[in-house]
């Protein structure tokens, strides 16, 4: 059995997404920092969107600023295994070439700045920072792994900005993050009703499921910086501290209609509906970025931005119901770091076109990766425009392409948790290819 809560997707404004950067990770917070594959994002604040990567950001707005950014997230995603069977050494059965299980998504974010004095700013932002997706058929050969994930999350965080001289802002914010998480998976009872002498028990042929749903509301915090140095040069630097959820929720089974479950039910107590609870761990991240006017019309940037996935090391779902074991996914995840270059050429007044390229670390090891989290290094390639609209809107058009790398997939029933999922073997490999639209107005 599997209901390890989690590695879903996640959504601003109630849009389910799947995670675009490293593990379970959002960057999709602004459609104009996407254009440089968010290169220098930490040491920009040209508009409210950049509040989301900086708390000091804030510092730049002149009175008023409002920023809405949409991302159409569009993947592909392929799985092929060349092994699937039961813990006790039968075919599960099922397709092993699944497809199309990260699914389509929109996710929006939002930004507001407020010149509050001369030197004091108000910053509002609201974004998806985490969040996966994976949706599998019920009859694929690594259910008793996966089946479908999701996982919503909202946070929002109201930030202070104080310009100390000219030359250094600095910033501090309030996250207040909510998490809602849904999880089903198969159970392989036609195997546990081998293992307990019960007739007519087929392993890999009586499938059960479970569905874990919890929700939560968490607090963290937020500070940065933004200095320049020398004419024409900007940097910046970031850090959002880790958040804990503590999701709580209704666990519920649908037992097999050949009464298998039904029959361990009655003489364990396990599989009856009760209530669980899972603790989800959201990294602390460090982002920093530099950016420099080469001329009145060029722009060159940089990112260098860590985060601290080592902190999510197991996944323990306990049930309230006692006679029902506890649940445990060993992630073993590793920290990871995102780089970035970009430019920016201003065409005119009007328009100015920007790019970028990155390279994001994967924190899944090729020793646990699972396919909840598909997750591979990737490649950005992103491109976009700034149109601007008159004295009081601009339009940014983004396009990028993620290439994921292929990852394989090793599993078996003697890692930690894994007693009753069985073997699985393969490879998994995917991509991306995402449209962003942002207005920015100054009312």
């Amino acid at each position: 059995m599997r209901y390890a809560l989690v590695i879903a997707a996640a959504a601003a404004a109630l849009a389910a997404t799947p995670a675009l950067a490293a593990g379970y990770g959002l960057k999709e917070h602004s459609a104009d920092a996407m254009a440089t594959a968010y290169a220098g994002a930490a040491a920009t604040d040209t508009d409210a969107s950049y509040l989301a990567y900086n708390p000091a950001a804030s510092g730049g707005v002149a009175d008023t600023d409002i920023s809405a950014s949409v991302v159409a997230i569009l993947p592909g995603s392929k799985g092929d295994f060349t092994t699937a069977t039961t813990s006790a050494g039968n075919p599960t059965g099922g397709t092993t070439k699944p497809a199309g299980y990260i699914s389509d998504a929109l996710v929006p974010a939002f930004g507001l700045r407020h010149r509050l004095s001369d030197d004091l700013t108000f910053g509002l932002s609201v974004t998806a920072p985490w969040g996966l997706r994976t949706d599998y058929p019920t009859n694929w050969a690594g259910r008793y792994y996966a089946e479908k994930s999701e996982l919503l999350t909202i946070n929002m965080t109201p930030s202070l900005a104080w310009r100390i001289v000219p030359e250094l802002t600095v910033g501090a914010g309030l996250q207040i993050e909510y998490a809602k998480g849904t999880l089903t998976s198969a159970i392989d009872t036609g195997t546990l009703g081998a293992l307990n002498a019960i007739p007519g028990s087929v392993p890999g042929g009586q499938d059960s499921f479970a569905r874990l749903s919890g929700h939560n509301w968490t607090f963290g915090y937020t500070v940065g910086l933004q200095a320049k140095p020398l004419p024409g040069l900007s940097v910046g630097i970031s850090y959002r501290s880790s958040l804990q959820h503590d999701l709580k929720g209704p666990l519920t089974f649908t037992l097999d209609s050949a009464g298998v479950g039904a029959t361990i039910r009655a003489l364990t107590g396990t599989f009856a509906n009760t209530t669980g609870t899972a603790p989800l761990t959201m990294p602390d991240m460090i982002t920093s970025g530099a950016r420099y006017d080469l001329s009145d019309d060029w722009t060159v940037m940089a990112e260098l931005d860590w985060t601290h996935w080592s902190r999510v090391r197991q996944l323990v779902v306990s049930a309230a119901n006692p006679a029902q074991p506890p649940d445990i996914t060993n992630f073993q995840l590793k920290d990871t770091v995102f780089g970035s270059l970009g430019a920016e050429y201003r065409v005119s007044r009007i328009w100015a076109l920007r790019a970028g390229a990155g390279y994001d670390e994967s924190p899944a090891s090729d020793a646990t990766r699972e396919p909840r989290i598909p997750d591979a290094d990737r490649i950005w390639i992103s491109a976009g425009a700034r149109i601007r609209l008159g004295d009081r809107m601009d339009l940014d058009v983004t396009a990028s392409h993620l290439f994921n790398l292929q990852a394989p997939i090793v599993l078996n029933p003697a890692m930690p948790g894994n007693a009753l999922r069985g073997t699985l073997a393969g490879e998994t490999q995917s991509y991306v290819n995402v449209l962003g639209m942002e207005l920015t107005w100054r009312p």
